[in-house]
């Protein structure tokens, strides 16, 4: 079987069993409670899973050096074995091509360096490393904007997305959280399983779900249940949002749960031009995440999941989660990994507090992390901070 057909099968039969996926779960909130309070021990790791303790931090909350980018968007201190696909940043081209038919929501946000609405390329402002511009490229607004109101939704640019939190921010610039959801789930699942939600309520800012996709664009969470032409939505929302609604450029970030999860892993994939930090809820990767869209904006990462061998739906998520990490890591994100040992899905709530509170501390440009010598008194005990092991994506982009 070559690579095209492998990925086609993957895709295909993820899709298959996540569509049916919540009729074998218990209730979300169920689920949730059930893994904040399983004491058993995981499942002994199958063979086949690396642990990461091949190159992982253990307890000390160490990490390797942060790889270095060469020439040409190549990665020095990268492991030899797997190769990772790199560019050489953005270019106008490309980003078209990052959403397919998106030419034009995408004509406000060039690429690096191309008249963006903020400093980019190489001559862009970069963060203490030098490695990294410090400020994100936000689209230009493209037609009228949605009335961002709690509970009510809008069709942007053929997705109808629904405002799950709304409050617009007149003294502290507010965050932008896009929760997408598992497959034959709905926004409302982001009340449950996104830790920030009541400080969003009280402080300021929106968080976002995706009701239906937009038709074309491609699949690159290979379940279906999303599209990457949602991202041309993304794009008017960050462009409203942050003229219109108080949103602060460097305080946008994305999460969501199985399906969802795999799509916020693509999200940081695409739109890395503007997303500060990724959270996926058992996600990650599988395949047609398409090129990475700028490396000089790099989100920094946390994963959670399940024990490998229980979160399982056709894909082991600790394996996507491990391979997503390694993904980021080649491109010099900070790295966070969390394993709950529950199930699908079952993030205990402690747990979704600290991936907020690791999105509020990775405002976009955090390089180095805060939490490069250690996690913080207090975050969830299952949470390390890794480096790269020999795990790649299922698929190739």
């Amino acid at each position: 079987m070559n690579d095209r057909m492998r990925s086609i099968v993957v895709i295909t039969s993820v899709a298959a069993a996540c569509s049916s996926e919540r009729a074998h779960e218990p209730p979300m909130a169920e689920t949730a409670q059930q893994g904040a309070s399983a004491g058993a021990a995981p499942p002994a790791s199958p063979a086949m899973y690396p642990s990461n303790g091949a190159g992982a931090s253990g307890s000390s909350g160490q990490r390797a050096p942060r790889p270095v980018m060469g020439a040409a968007g190549s990665m020095s201190n990268q492991p030899a074995g797997p190769s990772y696909p790199t560019t050489a940043g953005a270019s106008a081209a490309g980003a078209a091509a990052i959403g397919g038919s998106n030419a034009s929501s995408m004509a406000g946000m060039p690429a690096s360096g191309s008249g963006a609405t903020a400093t980019g390329g190489t001559s862009a402002p970069t963060d203490s490393t030098g490695m990294f511009a410090s400020e994100p490229i936000i689209p230009e607004v493209t037609g009228e904007c949605p009335m961002f109101q709690a509970g009510g939704s809008a069709t942007i640019m053929g997705s109808r997305v629904t405002f799950i939190a709304a409050k617009q921010s007149t003294e502290t610039k507010g965050y932008l959280v896009f929760y997408w959801h598992g497959t034959g789930s709905s926004p409302a699942e982001g009340t449950r399983l996104f830790g920030g939600l009541a400080e969003i309520n009280e402080s300021g800012g929106l968080v976002v779900g995706f009701a239906q996709e937009a038709a074309g664009g491609g699949d690159c969470s290979g379940t279906g249940e999303h599209s990457v032409a949602d991202f041309n939505a993304a794009d008017q929302i960050v462009a409203c949002a942050v003229k219109n609604f108080g949103v602060d450029p460097k305080r946008i970030y994305a999460t969501g749960c199985s399906a969802g999860g795999l799509q916020s892993g693509c999200m940081g994939i695409n739109r890395s031009a503007y997303i500060a930090a990724v959270a996926p809820n058992s996600g990650g990767i599988t395949v047609g995440y398409g090129p990475f869209q700028d490396d000089m904006r790099v989100p920094n990462v946390l994963t959670m999941h399940g024990a490998p061998g229980r979160d399982v739906v056709i894909v082991d998520f600790s394996q996507t989660s491990e391979a997503y990490n390694n993904y980021m890591l080649a491109r010099g994100a900070f790295a966070i990994n969390c394993n709950h040992g529950g199930g699908h899905c079952s993030t205990p709530a402690a747990l979704q507090q600290s991936a907020w509170q690791f999105m509020k501390d990775h405002p976009f440009g955090t390089h180095p992390s805060p939490y490069e010598a250690g996690l913080p008194s207090g975050f969830h005990e299952s949470c390390e901070v890794v480096t790269m092991t020999s795990r790649q994506p299922s698929g190739g982009i």
